[in-house]
């Protein structure tokens, strides 16, 4: 996951081929189930917002897609 203007987004899909889209997606789908209140990507960057409402809308969508 990735923070770009205080938003909380995937990776960049477009640079992935279908395996790592798929491996992202399964990896994501096990935070579902926890109360997260702050998430910290890779780069250290803070996301506070709802952070398990947003993990849920992200992993959905992909399912949905």
């Amino acid at each position: 996951m990735n923070i770009e203007d205080g938003q909380l987004f995937r990776n960049n899909t477009q640079i992935m081929n279908e395996e790592e889209i798929k491996k992202a997606t399964k990896s994501l789908k096990k935070f579902i189930e926890y109360e997260i209140e702050t998430s910290i990507t890779y780069h250290a960057d803070l996301y506070n917002n709802k952070s398990n409402k947003k993990i849920k809308e992200l992993v959905l969508g992909d399912l949905n897609d």
